[in-house]
């Protein structure tokens, strides 16, 4: 009975090191460093991609940044439209973005929820606003949810960790959309760093 527990103990205490070794690097520019994985197979396949990098900025101006409607733009070179909508919870809001997508694709768009929960983290999630509901000529993304995750480190650098997991995109094959995705996060993580930066 012991021995059982104990195996049963090893397992769950080294699956989350497990399921994080499978993220494999498949793009880095210059400082950015960006690593993905295929959660479950076939059709039912989710993308996790991971970006990390260092920012020379604390948590609190990291959060501001992805609260604000003037800068967001900015960071999201991409992004046809870009709104920031409040919720009446101090530590949750909403954001709607639009991506301009090349022809012959149609636009993507999201809107998402975020929540603050810690000083050092952030979780975003797939939401319904009536403000932004899905409309035609743009593919909604569904199924997406992430975190934003800030370690202060003794250098008066944060490092700083992104996820972000989304369900696949039928329309497009994936030789065709993974160097758009990975190029667009690599940019769109490079401006963000800019500009948490100033």
């Amino acid at each position: 009975m012991k021995l059982t527990v104990l195996i049963i103990m090893i397992q769950l205490l080294s699956a989350p090191l497990l399921r994080a070794a499978d993220f494999r690097l498949v793009k880095q520019s210059s400082d950015i460093f960006l690593y993905e994985r295929w959660i479950g197979g076939g059709d039912e396949a989710v993308r996790e991609l991971k970006a990390v990098f260092l920012v020379r900025a604390d948590a609190p101006a990291i959060i501001r940044l992805l609260r604000d409607p003037q800068r967001g733009p900015h960071w999201n070179p991409s992004a046809r439209e870009y709104k920031v909508m409040p919720a009446p919870e101090p530590d949750h809001w909403y954001n709607y973005i639009r991506y301009a997508i090349p022809w012959p694709f149609e636009d993507q768009d999201c809107c998402l929820s975020f929540h603050i929960l810690s000083p050092l983290e952030v979780q975003f999630e797939s939401a319904r606003h009536p403000d932004y509901p899905p409309g035609e000529g743009r593919t909604r993304l569904t199924g997406v949810k992430g975190r934003w995750i800030m370690e202060p480190r003794h250098s008066g650098m944060v490092q700083v960790q992104y996820f972000i997991t989304t369900h696949r995109n039928r329309k497009l094959p994936r030789w065709a959309s993974d160097p758009i995705v990975h190029n667009n996060l690599v940019k769109t993580m490079t401006q963000f760093k800019q500009l948490a930066e100033q």
